[in-house]
């Protein structure tokens, strides 16, 4: 009766080893008793077996020394060519790291052959990329991997993004409240979390405070502190038209870095006819110093000279494709005779050329336009909060700052980066370079 019902409950049976005798009680006495006596054995073996540790601790360490070195060696040497007598392993090394290698081997007095050849001399193999700046400019590597690696050539330039985009993010965010906020938060969350970002958004908002105080803004308000400097919205038109230059003036260093990055990559004739390169440095020079002449009163060149700074120059991008295969001694373009096709393509190029540099230019607008744009939504946060009336709602106030930071700070930072990457990367950098990781991280 009892086993029905329990199987009708589901229960399973289960069994009780034939060696457990006696009422439960009694078998609990027994099984106590067997555990303390395996506790004691336990203790007098870790007792033993530390005490033999502790004896053989020279000769244990030389034994995990020894296979750890041999495991090292069989992990190489699934990396290594070998012949008759030799094996061999060939790798990239930075140069200091390189010659403190060849030392240790030298010094060893081992039969092995250290070889140490330049990058330079290497043909049809690419050397791999190693970033190297220093701790301020090290977080900006994260925006300069995401275009691209610099390859080997190539200017690095992390430095020059640096620079220009917390400058660029201090002109449209200058602030000198919201300005310190991120940067100790950024600088707090750089240093707990390490992340890259958290850097980037530190430094730049020490600049938004640099600004802040050369704007004379302080979390929206504006009569606070004295600007050194000017208040945008005051300023409206000078504000766009140093923005403007400001951008030409980086336009102009762009193509610069155009052609040293041509020199440095043997690309001298195709850096002369590019519209980054020579030519079109003259062109974009030239508009610019005909501006400044006209801005500030003087007489323009004359029309001869005019013609020449433009007119050879945009020839040269025009037939940019067939000189440079001139000056190469290619095959000519027109070597079937004349295509009104290439003509037509070409002109298309040119006027595309030609517009470029002109919403190259106008792109940086935006610029001022944000630092007015930050005075004017903080001047809205302002009035819904009352200030002007003398009953200022601290919470509206509190919320305001927040929701400008917050929105015109994520807004900013993408605005700047786009600033890099369309209107100056494009122009002098291509970032095909691949990374050079050593042998750990590969393993890892």
């Amino acid at each position: 009766k009892i086993e029905e019902v329990f199987n009708s409950l589901y229960f399973e049976p289960v069994g009780i080893s034939d060696e457990y005798v006696g009422t439960p009680y009694e078998i609990k006495q027994k099984l106590t008793k067997q555990n303390k006596e395996l506790e004691q054995k336990i203790e007098e073996n870790s007792k033993r077996t530390a005490l033999m540790l502790s004896n053989s601790m020279d000769k244990l360490c030389g034994i995990y020394n020894l296979a750890k070195k041999r495991y090292q060696f069989a992990e190489v040497r699934r990396n290594a060519v070998h012949g008759d007598m030799f094996f061999y392993i060939v790798g990239w090394m930075d140069e200091k790291n390189a010659k403190k290698l060849e030392k240790e081997i030298n010094d060893s007095g081992e039969t092995v052959m250290f070889y140490i050849e330049d990058a330079e001399s290497i043909k049809n193999v690419q050397p791999p990329t190693k970033l190297k700046n220093n701790p301020i400019f090290k977080p900006f590597e994260m925006f300069v991997k995401m275009y691209g690696l610099p390859s080997y050539n190539e200017i690095d330039p992390t430095g020059i993004l640096a620079i220009t985009y917390i400058l660029f993010f201090g002109i449209m965010f200058g602030d000198v409240g919201q300005g310190l906020i991120l940067a100790i938060g950024g600088f707090l969350l750089y240093k707990i979390k390490h992340m890259d970002l958290a850097g980037i958004i530190s430094i730049a908002g020490l600049w938004s405070t640099f600004f802040g105080f050369m704007y004379g803004s302080i979390f929206g308000f504006e009569d606070w502190i004295d600007a050194v400097w000017q208040k945008p919205m005051n300023n409206i038109m000078t504000t766009l038209l140093i923005a403007i230059g400001f951008g030409m003036a980086l336009i102009l260093i762009a193509m610069v870095l155009r052609i040293v990055n041509g020199i440095r990559e043997g690309e001298v004739k195709e850096v002369i006819f590019d519209q980054s390169g020579l030519a079109g440095l003259v062109v974009y020079g030239s508009v610019i110093v005909c501006i400044a002449l006209w801005y500030t009163g003087h007489d323009l060149p004359a029309k001869v000279i005019l013609v020449l700074l433009f007119g050879i120059p945009l020839i040269m991008i025009f037939l940019k494709e067939p000189l440079i295969r001139l000056f190469k001694k290619q095959k000519p373009v027109f070597e079937h005779g004349l295509n009104a096709m290439f003509f037509v393509e070409a002109f298309v190029e040119l006027f595309d050329v030609v517009l470029s540099y002109m919403t190259n230019t106008i792109s940086f607008v935006r610029v001022g336009a944000f630092a007015l744009s930050h005075a004017g939504m903080m001047g809205v946060v302002m009035t819904l909060a009352g200030v002007e009336s003398g009953n200022a709602n601290i919470i509206v106030i509190v919320l305001g700052n927040i929701l400008v930071a917050g929105l015109e700070g994520l807004v900013v930072g993408i605005q700047v980066l786009r600033l890099e990457y369309y209107e100056m990367f494009s122009r002098f950098y291509k970032g095909t370079g691949k990374q050079f990781k050593s042998y750990k991280e590969l393993e890892m």
